[in-house]
């Protein structure tokens, strides 16, 4: 009785190994089918131009010899260019889509999906057409509209391969707030409009930063507060509408004001308003009238009176 069911064991084992390998090789077969270069390019580091078509609009990410650009009128976030060649070296077509998710996967991607042109010199290196589901757990890319969609990832990564490539103008942008050379310094001034008397001036004078009328400065306490001011990122940029709340708080008096002078007498200016109750974010603006929003203990260092840099 036991050696017949040990043989039942055995062949059943059997039966499970050769299923499993017969599942290795149809699915080994199936990988094989797939050209996972398919919407590589041979050198990443030659691609100059971007171009990114969907309904919300275009953009254009441009090397111009020295940085990338946005659209020719904004310098792009370093960061995030440096994350899409990542995922333009790296991405690999997993699987082709089955017919019959084939016309909805269709339909996503001529909806709300990118046209993505890449580009050396002048020249069109790679094109193809991206998107994904709305829960943004797949990405699907395209040749062609026509063409055949393929759900593609990143080995050993579980990301969202699309989002880079669905990012707005905005979204490009590098979100550091006073972006300029701080060699041309001149002075900084800090406005808090509820309480003129904690105003102050930060110049250059005598080889170091001082404090304008005050004997005694912290000159550890300045020294980090202008490094905060120079490192100084937003999270997002947004647009007038974003929020009735926002536009609302736009209407009154800003809390604080910081505006930095260069030698060539230029004002970059930014205005924090006063955070809303729950919100993890403050709102601000700049003198160029962007509208960004601030996680609160990035404004911490920013926010500061007068009497802190008084030397103790």
């Amino acid at each position: 009785m036991q050696e017949k069911r040990n043989k039942r064991l055995v062949i059943s084992f059997i039966g499970m190994v050769l299923l499993s390998a017969g599942l290795y090789f149809f699915e080994s077969e199936k990988k094989t089918d797939i050209d996972t270069s398919l919407f590589k390019i041979e050198d990443v580091a030659k691609i100059n131009k971007v171009i990114l078509t969907s309904s919300a609009g275009q953009v254009m990410l441009e090397y111009n010899g020295t940085r990338w650009t946005v659209n020719k009128k904004y310098e792009a976030d370093r960061q995030l260019i440096k994350l899409l060649f990542a995922t333009l070296e790296k991405v690999e077509p997993k699987r082709a889509v089955s017919g019959g998710q084939r016309d909805s996967i269709n339909s996503i991607i001529s909806r709300s999906g990118v046209e993505v042109q890449l580009y050396e010199g002048e020249h069109l290196v790679q094109s193809f057409r991206a998107g994904g589901n709305i829960q943004k757990t797949e990405s699907f890319f395209q040749k062609t509209k026509d063409e055949l969609p393929y759900v593609v990832t990143i080995p050993g990564y579980r990301l969202y391969v699309s989002y880079i490539l669905e990012l707005e103008e905005n979204g490009w942008r590098d979100k550091r707030v006073f972006n300029f050379n701080w060699r041309n310094f001149k002075s900084l001034t800090a406005v808090i409009p509820g309480d003129p008397s904690q105003n102050f001036e930060a110049a250059f004078k005598d080889q170091f930063f001082g404090i304008t009328n005050m004997a005694t400065v912290d000159t550890t306490k300045l020294n980090d507060y202008l490094d905060a001011v120079s490192l100084l990122s937003a999270d997002q940029f947004i647009r007038p509408g974003f929020s009735s709340l926002y536009d609302s708080l736009l209407k009154t008096n800003p809390s604080f004001r910081v505006e930095i002078k260069d030698i060539a007498d230029k004002v970059y200016s930014l205005d924090l308003y006063p955070p809303l109750k729950n919100d993890p974010f403050v709102l601000g603006k700049t003198g160029a009238d962007d509208l960004l929003l601030f996680n609160r203990n990035s404004i911490i260092p920013i926010a500061r009176k007068r009497t802190y840099f008084v030397a103790q």
